[in-house]
């Protein structure tokens, strides 16, 4: 699996979410800095963040799933969508 989408619209900003299924890993990068590794549990785990600096957005990021992840993205309280 592996998610890219832009947050912003005057100061743009790509977060990617990225899912090794060799290391049951879930990674999450921000302008391409790695901001957050997860390891998959079979527990769901919660990423919030901010991204910009003068127009800033609340990222906020649910996995869910041990094998396979399942992944709900919101930017400012807004679905974004829901992957696997």
């Amino acid at each position: 699996m592996y998610i890219k989408f832009p947050v912003g619209v005057n100061e743009l900003h790509n977060v990617e979410i990225d899912y090794d299924m060799f290391n049951s890993k879930v990674y999450i990068y921000v302008d391409g800095v790695l901001k957050e590794t997860i390891v998959l549990s079979g527990r769901p785990k919660e990423i919030k963040f901010q991204v910009g600096e003068s127009e800033k957005h609340d990222v906020y990021i649910l996995v869910r799933g041990k094998t396979i992840p399942v992944t709900t993205v919101y930017v400012d309280n807004n679905l974004l969508g829901t992957f696997r």
